[in-house]
């Protein structure tokens, strides 16, 4: 049975169609000002770019569940409307179309909405994309499925004016496994982790975690809480923020800075308080519509009808290494590695056909930018990695360092500072070169890297092993050197989250060399049996910025290198342009 089967996965209204383009011809016939129009743009999942005559559009998916429809719709978009025909999967599991010019989202809007996908609310002051973990529903060590009690938040918060119209953004996830933290609840602003208490389900209850240029970790709201009143306090918690938060300074506006104004005790009583007023209402209980048991997609013929990989074959007994065993006997969850979370628009076309053949019809995306085929019969896998041979999305390294994560940066958004899409390739390409240190198959599963153009952490540098943030440096005679700030040690572990410690800023063009120099500090330094996370957690900083060397600029600029004044990717001199943001997360 399909997800589609399963859930109701429809969460558009032509009515928000209709709505965009009213306003938008309101805007053009100067009856609505800039700034206001910006404001209902943003909520609806337009946002500006830094190249002033085109705009991204974001699509929101609650928990990564793509249907081969939507998919072909992306194709389509991508093929028609983008200007380099191709789309982006999100940290939050959403896709992004780039260069997409204004007059054309109603359109992009319209046939989104006919697949039952959404723009509504993926950006902007309101609920984002409830995101959630992509093994829900086949993982051994989960409490639970999570997606039922997922989408009925969604539901709840979805076009309701309370819970979209507040200080800032408000990010939600679930977790059902109790092996690891796939969702990051840790770094939200309400995490839900699934429990099962003397046969009752129900939620762990995170609060006010988040990231940005002041992360914080977030804090146990609830030990437990009975499922059945989860979306009651959920609003509470809405509601606290709504009420509390920082409307003056957006800066200081996110719930985690309510938890720091208001201190624990006194963000707990305003929440209580929230709380009395819905069981005074007598609405706390509010129980969850659960769907039929999943059951495993019927068998295909086609799915064994193409090419299909040898046994023997190196490329796909590696490949192999990251597949990962469902609880439900003889299927499989296999990790599809992108690009730097891109797809071109014929990708699109060839993932909707291989949903099809291979699965239930449906993908999920994950939070590393990837996608997930879930529901892959063991026998069909060596004709799975042939026919993601054949369309170019075969890639090895899923879920290790060779997976690098990054945001968009300044090829498109106002606020990044560096590229930090040239800089996911420079290393990409490092980790590359043979008989490098990223060869060590230890390593390669105990460390990540993760890239953000800027200090905002859309590419989630503060949870990597390895990160890197955007920044500048000013040498002289107006000369700018791109760096990179180098954060190391952070993840996710059983206490929740850790944040990667500031190391040293690193010029763009030495990131690649440096990071070689990192891999071998490691290989060299660690103890038996040490990850890469919990070695660079350890290390010390003077024994790193030792180890890098002439990788670095020192501080009287005598060893800066010709190179050093130009971004990656780019030939003209590195001038740092920071605009208004809009914030790309």
């Amino acid at each position: 049975m399909s997800q589609e089967a399963r859930y109701d996965t429809r969460f558009s209204s032509p009515a928000d169609v209709e709505e965009f383009v009213s306003v938008l011809e309101r805007f053009e016939r100067g009856e609505i000002s800039s700034e206001d129009f910006r404001t209902f743009r943003l909520k609806r999942g337009v946002y500006g770019q830094r190249q002033m005559e085109v705009n991204m559009l974001r699509v929101k998916f609650p928990g990564g569940i793509m249907s081969a429809a939507q998919l072909r719709t992306a194709a389509g978009v991508a093929r028609e409307y983008t200007q380099y025909h191709k789309g982006h999967i999100t940290t939050r599991q959403n896709i992004q179309f780039h260069f997409v010019k204004l007059a054309d989202m109603p359109a992009v809007m319209g046939r989104f909405d006919v697949t039952g996908a959404t723009t509504r609310e993926a950006c902007g002051n309101t609920v984002r994309n409830v995101t959630g973990c992509p093994y829900a529903g086949i993982s051994a060590t989960e409490a639970y499925d999570i997606t039922p009690y997922m989408h009925a938040l969604v539901r709840m918060c979805l076009r309701e004016e309370w819970a979209n119209n507040l200080p800032r953004k408000f990010k939600m996830a679930f977790e059902g496994c109790t092996h690891e933290d796939h969702a990051q609840t840790a770094i939200n602003d309400v995490g839900f982790r699934a429990k099962i208490k003397d046969g009752v389900r129900g939620f762990e209850v995170f609060v006010a975690g988040g990231l940005s240029t002041s992360p914080r970790p977030a804090y146990r709201l609830h030990d437990f809480i009975p499922a059945d009143e989860m979306l009651a306090r959920t609003e509470a918690i809405i509601r606290v923020f709504d009420k509390h938060g920082n409307r003056k300074n957006r800066a200081r506006a996110r719930l985690k800075y309510v938890m720091k104004a208001l201190g624990e005790d006194g963000f707990v009583a305003a929440y209580e308080e929230e709380v009395a007023k819905l069981v005074a209402a007598g609405t706390l209980q509010r129980p969850v519509e659960l769907p039929p048991e999943e059951t495993a997609p019927a068998w295909n013929d086609r799915a064994l009808a193409g090419p299909r990989a040898a046994d023997d074959d190196p490329q796909y007994k590696e490949w192999l290494r990251t597949v990962d065993p469902q609880k439900q006997a003889g299927f499989a969850a296999v990790t599809i590695k992108l690009d730097r979370g891109d797809i071109a628009a014929d990708q699109f076309d060839q993932l909707a056909d291989l949903a099809e053949t291979f699965t239930d019809g449906t993908l999920r995306a994950g939070n590393r930018q990837n996608l997930i085929v879930r529901w892959v019969r063991t026998e069909y896998l060596p004709h799975l990695f042939s026919a993601l041979q054949q369309i170019g999305l075969a890639d090895l390294g899923s879920n290790t360092i060779h997976d690098v994560v990054s945001c968009p940066g300044a090829d498109s958004c106002n606020l990044a500072v560096t590229h930090s899409m040239s800089l996911a390739k420079h290393l990409t390409r490092f980790l590359k070169s043979p008989g490098k240190s990223a060869d060590s198959v230890e390593l390669a599963r105990s460390a990540d890297i993760k890239i953000s153009g800027c200090p905002n952490s859309c590419g989630q540098h503060h949870v990597a092993a390895i990160g890197f943030h955007g920044t500048v440096r000013h040498v002289g005679d107006g000369k700018q050197v791109p760096e990179y700030q180098l954060h190391l040690g952070g993840g996710f572990d059983a206490d929740g989250v850790q944040f990667g410690r500031h190391i040293v800023k690193i010029p763009a063009r030495r990131a690649g060399e440096a990071l070689l120099r990192l891999l071998d500090l490691y290989r060299d330094e660690r103890e038996d049996g040490e990850d890469a996370r919990a070695f660079f957690r350890r290390v010390a900083k003077e024994d790193v910025v030792e180890a890098l060397g002439d990788a670095l600029l020192d501080s009287q600029f005598t060893n800066l290198r010709d190179d050093d004044i130009f971004d990656l990717g780019q030939e003209r001199t590195f001038d740092v342009a920071i605009g208004r943001g809009e914030c790309a997360a």
